[in-house]
């Protein structure tokens, strides 16, 4: 998650997975030895061609996680976190007050942010070691590039698991469960892409019949139930599991992230899945540091991005 001014987010999600494994993990938990994996991981970055950050280089006991909360209208499916419709704000489920039969929410709560000597909160240094080291390559390729977050989130999933995959191999072998759940989970995190898609289109398409009146309120939110349960367990056919909150405002959140994922996936193969050719061809997207205040100028980015992309194939 990149922080913006007003600090706002966005960051990894992850579904949790069980990830069956014969091997025994490898798993340095103290803050020491977490430390130094993080100085192995910078150092790692820097062969690959990131530029130094300043984040995770401190440590922070007080700060346990960052927590956010997104609503929109239970009949409006927002297009990403770019999408003013996608309401953002901070608080916990138990210190926000919300209409939930007005709106759907997506609380979330994550261990780290991207800016600026962000530092290394107690919920991340307590995560998973294969979470651990995803977030870090994940919110240091945010300080590498400038651009909407449907376009960096989808560019820090593939360099960011990629980079993971690779130093997991490298620091802990390819038998290690730290390795084998990186692999899983990427290959997860792109499956789950196609259904995120396929039934955004189909909300999509229910909200617009409701707008031109053409179903009740009552119609709309049976079919809505309906398409969240077959959506549900599509989702726990990839995970194990489905999202304990699935609603436009997650739908909308997670399409930040997926919308754009298959096709940079895409450019990482035709280069041959190696991050040597593969993070130039992000590093050279086109219209950073653009300015951009509507959802009309987003897609306008996104537009010419994804043409630079498709030439990059």
């Amino acid at each position: 998650m990149r922080r913006r001014v007003p600090p706002f987010l966005i960051a990894l999600f992850l579904v949790s997975a069980a990830v069956v494994s014969s091997c025994q993990p490898e798993t340095p938990v103290g803050e020491k030895q977490r430390r130094q994996l993080i100085t192995e991981i910078k150092a790692f970055e820097r062969e690959l061609g990131f530029a130094e950050t300043e984040n995770f280089k401190t440590y922070s006991p007080e700060m346990e996680a960052y927590h956010y909360l997104f609503y929109t209208p239970s009949m409006q499916l927002p297009y990403s976190l770019d999408d003013p419709a996608l309401i953002s704000a901070i608080g916990t489920r138990d210190s926000v007050y919300l209409d939930f039969q007005k709106y759907d929410a997506y609380f979330y709560s994550i261990p780290s942010v991207a800016g600026e000597g962000t530092p290394v909160t107690e919920s991340l240094l307590q995560a998973p070691l294969y979470r651990f080291i995803q977030v870090i390559f994940h919110e240091d390729w945010h300080e590498q590039i400038d651009l909407p977050r449907g376009l960096e989130e989808p560019s820090a999933e593939i360099i960011g698991y990629a980079s993971a995959v690779l130093f997991a191999k490298d620091r802990f072998g390819q038998d290690s469960q730290v390795y084998q759940t990186l692999v899983k989970h990427f290959d997860n995190r792109l499956r789950e892409s196609e259904v995120y898609v396929e039934y955004y289109a189909k909300l999509e398409t229910l909200y617009a019949q409701y707008q031109e009146g053409k179903l009740t309120e009552l119609d709309t939110l049976t079919k809505k139930a309906r398409l969240l349960e077959a959506m549900g367990n599509e989702l726990h056919r990839i995970w194990g599991g489905r999202p304990d909150q699935l609603n436009n405002a997650f739908i909308a959140f997670q399409m930040t992230y997926l919308r754009h994922l298959p096709l940079m996936h895409e450019v990482f193969q035709a280069a041959d899945f190696d991050l040597g050719r593969t993070i130039p061809i992000f590093l050279a997207m086109p219209e950073q540091k653009m300015e951009f205040g509507t959802l009309e100028q987003v897609k306008s980015v996104e537009a010419r991005v994804i043409d630079y992309l498709f030439r990059n194939l």
